[in-house]
């Protein structure tokens, strides 16, 4: 026994030590692999599962706190290893997620534009050729670098398309490298596209066909359909990597695979599949291909929160954002003694927990300005644009009225004291602090303060610039509000945010303090015009002169723009019946 004993430890013991390429932890994640797989299968295509044995396995297998830092422990703290990224995740309950599925959606599965971390990269209708150019650049196809070549350029088509060109004095030389590599990765681009290459999901679009990633099984009795497509990743799968499955055909015969055709690269662009089946612009293509979402939809309440969460989220933040703010505005003015620099701090720290509170769901915008520009450079959907911005004034309307509701005393006290009510009307909304502020003056201000701010969001959202670390946009974005309020606050208030503004004038203008809130033309060219066109300005100053990513209409060509704009503008007409009839 003591013989046996002795075996088992030394078994345990080299178990212990053994690397990680061994035997046993080889069958360990396989046996992992095959789980996932299974959970996969029972739960559908699409949906993806994080497997709670993997987990576990990482966090053994991983180094200890001590080796991850070696020992040199800082101010920021040591070194993150999977222990200490163990001890941040919550228990979960075994069959939680089978009644919640949509915990186990991973966060990035649906692009959010979101304040609280790196924007994401889309791709939007400018970008992507449409059906008419994909025709004609069969029919008039050019070789690799013609149009360089043709100006007596010798350059590697390779190295055009990573976009290696070289600068000249000559723009014609540049631009004509800049054609070949836009066609070059196009080309490439709609090949993986159309034929479901690398990237794609496993269900193809509807009409599309995807021919290099199928092959065609048969049965020679009978029984399975001869044009039954099946993925090639499902037929490679190794046979101790699943259990063995039943056949659903009457022959115990086992299937007999056709090999694969060759694939020819000169018909992946047939003319029947670019038929007027598909839409003029091909991008929809592309979006198509991202996975479905999962909801837990447990009430009534459930399934309207799912088609307006992203609104909800965002009037909760704006609302929670401007309540606190403006009740230390109210709490400084009706003190009459407080130091004015404590409401700057108190709006960056608002914002802060407004970018916490939503910034997940609804990217935590806070701001319509913020929302036109997100959409004008880095592809908001616009269809979205209508809620947000109601459920930005929605919630400003209601954060001046909460406010005032908490104040009422004080400010009815305020009132008897001072017979002028400037002071409680400026901790709602932004004016014209002093007489010998003027109108161009005020616009400015508000033009630059917002200017700044958008480019300062969108340098935090380009993940090719300087990112802060997980979770440290919501407080950077913070501190800037607080710097720009130090800085512009003084000439007008520093609103940098139409609804900010319009929604407190309406409620203050709904508890009797009269028109004068909308007889100076402030109001309209301050927090309107001034912030709204500060934030495009904004936008486009970063992207001239740092941001390299396609989905900003600076680093597209024109013609997709204008025919972008084309389309929508199109659209629209349709929607609201201004096309005349033929």
């Amino acid at each position: 026994m003591e013989n046996n004993l002795g075996r088992a430890r030394t078994r345990s013991a080299a178990a212990e030590t053994e690397p990680p390429t061994s035997p046993t932890n080889a069958s360990r994640d396989r046996a992992t692999s095959f789980s996932r797989r299974e959970t996969q299968a029972q739960d559908g295509p699409g949906i993806r599962r994080r497997s709670s044995a993997a987990s576990r396995v990482s966090r053994l297998s991983g180094p200890s706190i001590g080796e991850g830092s070696q020992g040199n422990f800082t101010l920021a703290g040591p070194t993150e290893t999977p222990q200490l990224r163990a001890a941040q995740e919550p228990f979960v309950h075994p069959g939680y997620t089978d009644l919640n599925p949509s915990y186990e959606q991973a966060a990035n599965t649906k692009p959010v534009w979101s304040l609280a971390k790196p924007l994401p990269r889309v791709v939007r209708s400018g970008m992507v050729p449409t059906k008419d150019e994909l025709r004609d650049s069969l029919q008039n196809a050019e070789r690799p670098a013609q149009n360089s070549q043709e100006l007596g350029l010798d350059v590697d088509p390779n190295d055009l398309e990573q976009g290696q060109i070289d600068p000249s004095a000559d723009p014609r030389k540049m631009a004509a490298q800049v054609e070949d590599a836009r066609l070059q990765r196009e080309a490439n681009f709609m090949n993986k596209v159309l034929s479901g290459g690398d990237g794609t999901s496993a269900r193809p679009p509807s009409g599309l066909s995807r021919m290099s990633s199928v092959r065609r099984r048969r049965s020679s009795v009978g029984g399975v359909p001869p044009d039954q497509v099946i993925p090639e990743d499902e037929e490679q799968e190794s046979p101790t990597d699943s259990e063995p499955k039943i056949p659903q055909h009457p022959s115990d015969e086992p299937l007999q695979t056709v090999p694969e055709e060759p694939e020819d690269h000169d018909e992946k662009f047939e003319f029947p599949i670019l038929d007027d089946t598909h839409p003029d612009d091909l991008h929809p293509l592309v979006q198509d291909l991202v996975e479905d979402e999962v909801h837990n939809n447990h009430t009534t309440w459930s399934v309207i929160r799912t088609h307006h969460r992203e609104a909800l989220a965002e009037a909760l933040a704006v609302y929670i954002q401007l309540t606190i703010a403006f009740c230390a505005d109210l709490g400084v003015t009706i003190a009459n003694n407080g130091n004015p620099n404590t409401t700057q701090w108190a709006w960056g720290f608002a914002t802060m927990i407004g970018i916490y509170i939503s910034g997940g769901v609804s990217g935590a915008h806070l701001n319509p300005a913020v929302t036109a520009m997100l959409w004008f450079y880095r592809g908001f959907p616009k269809r979205k644009m209508p809620e947000y911005f109601t459920a930005q004034f929605l919630g400003a309307f209601c954060a001046a009225f909460t406010a005032y509701g908490l104040y009422y005393q004080s400010i009815h006290q305020y009132h008897i004291t001072n017979l002028d009510n400037t002071g409680i009307i400026n901790s709602f909304v932004s004016s014209q602090r002093e007489t010998w502020i003027d109108s161009c003056s005020a616009f400015f201000t508000e033009f630059l303060g917002t200017a700044f701010l958008a480019a300062t969001i969108l340098a935090l959202g380009d993940d090719q610039n300087a990112p802060p670390g997980a979770g440290m946009n919501s407080l950077i974005i913070g501190l800037v509000i607080t710097c720009l309020c130090f800085a512009f606050s003084y000439p007008t208030g520093a609103a940098l945010n139409p609804s900010r503004d319009f929604g407190p004038r309406l409620a203050l203008l709904a508890l009797g303090y009269g028109g004068d809130l909308f007889r100076n033309p402030y109001w309209f060219y301050g927090p309107w015009a001034g912030a709204v066109s500060g934030a495009f300005a904004g936008g486009l100053l970063y992207d001239f002169f740092i941001f390299e990513g396609g989905e900003s209409p600076v680093n597209y060509p024109l013609e997709r723009t204008q025919r972008a704009m084309r389309k929508s503008r199109m659209k629209w007409e349709r929607r609201l019946h201004l096309t005349k009839q033929a």
